[in-house]
């Protein structure tokens, strides 16, 4: 039987959360269907993929564009691109993954006579767009045959300009070959942090916390690479805790962290969905969160299995940070609850729900 063409739309397959989750879903929808993955621009692809995945790029690597002539032709480059792409692969359904992407699919499909999904994998209130762009979304949005989204609190937000019938909430898989791995038998006094180095994350709040606790026998290890990596490094340095804080870059193969820490610590302004901590309480890690929009409050029950802390609260992180580190039971026991709480998350169970999406737009 011949497969069904289906082409997922991203601005790169680098490092990155939305990354990840193409991916992953990409590896597993090729076993249904004929996937291709175009990508926006030229880079290392830093995820594992199928074979038969077949990659198109339409442009070579990112440059900044600093000019609204030179940006409005790029758009109109990248969607003309987009629109021969279809064509020529014969695709069926574009799927698009971020903002930009989700607006040169909507254009591009509709062009090309072809079905949409775009989906959101930020909280659209707080990503990073100028009021020209935000107001572009608002009016080429509903034109999508479907908008898939992580949250109820970011479906509330679409709900004031698409329809409640063209969203669906489908959750972000777990990669299967890192939770192939899990292997929980031998803890170390880690507190873990991984995730991009940004304003996003957050991550200089935990840097002070640790620093005010400074505990004698604990490491904090932050796996991520990003912009805020020299200004993270300097304030290691200033707060004199070189000894104690890791900041180990972008690694292939996460899992030996997830391993062997105890804690993990989510200190996020904002999210889509946090891939990273729906990982560690995977691995069985106690984890405490911050109650941003939006996702943490979606996975954890406060004081069940994690802690939810308000948003940029240092002195909470820190409370949170003492109270698990001196505790052994209470580690074990949030992470116990958390580990049974993550099977919806494995990728039968999400893939399953792209699959009738699909079909259901397809057929």
């Amino acid at each position: 039987m011949k497969k069904s063409k289906i082409a997922f739309l991203i601005p790169s397959l680098e490092a990155g959360g939305a990354e990840r989750v193409v991916a992953t879903l990409a590896n597993s929808l090729v076993i249904t269907y004929d996937v291709t993955i175009i990508v926006l621009y030229k880079s290392p692809i830093f995820f594992k993929l199928n074979p038969d995945i077949n990659i198109i790029y339409c442009g070579d690597e990112y440059q900044a564009v600093y000019s609204l002539k030179h940006s409005i032709t790029s758009h109109l480059k990248f969607i003309r691109t987009i629109i021969k792409i279809i064509k020529s692969n014969n695709i069926s359904l574009l799927i698009g993954f971020m903002t930009t992407p989700n607006i040169y699919a909507v254009i591009a499909a509709k062009y090309s006579g072809v079905r949409s999904i775009i989906s959101e994998r930020v909280h659209p209130k707080y990503t990073e767009a100028s009021k020209i762009w935000f107001s572009v979304r608002k009016h080429l949005y509903p034109f999508a045959d479907k908008l898939v989204i992580q949250t109820q609190d970011i479906a509330d937000y679409f709900s004031r300009f698409i329809k409640e019938k063209n969203m669906q909430i489908i959750l972000n898989p777990l990669n299967p070959e890192l939770i192939s791995k899990r292997d929980i038998t031998y803890k170390e006094n880690i507190i873990l942090n991984v995730g991009r180095l940004d304003y996003q994350k957050n991550q200089d709040m935990l840097i002070r916390a640790f620093s005010n606790i400074n505990p004698i026998d604990w490491q904090l290890i932050i796996v991520g690479d990003g912009k805020e990596l020299a200004n993270y490094k300097r304030l290691i340095s200033e707060l004199d805790i070189t000894d104690k804080v890791i900041l180990t870059g972008n690694v292939e193969d996460v899992s030996d962290y997830y391993n062997k820490s105890k804690i993990f610590a989510f200190t996020s302004r904002y999210e889509g969905f946090p891939n990273a901590l729906t990982e560690a309480m995977y691995f069985g890690l106690a984890s405490i969160a911050t109650d941003c929009p939006s996702g943490p409050s979606d996975l954890i029950t406060n004081g069940e299995n994690g802690f939810l802390i308000p948003s940029e609260n240092q002195k909470a992180l820190e409370e949170k940070l003492r109270l698990l580190m001196s505790n052994s039971s209470l580690r074990e026991k949030i992470g116990k609850a958390a580990m049974n709480d993550t099977d919806k998350f494995k990728i039968e169970n999400i893939s399953l729900q792209w699959e009738q999406l699909i079909n259901n737009l397809l057929n």
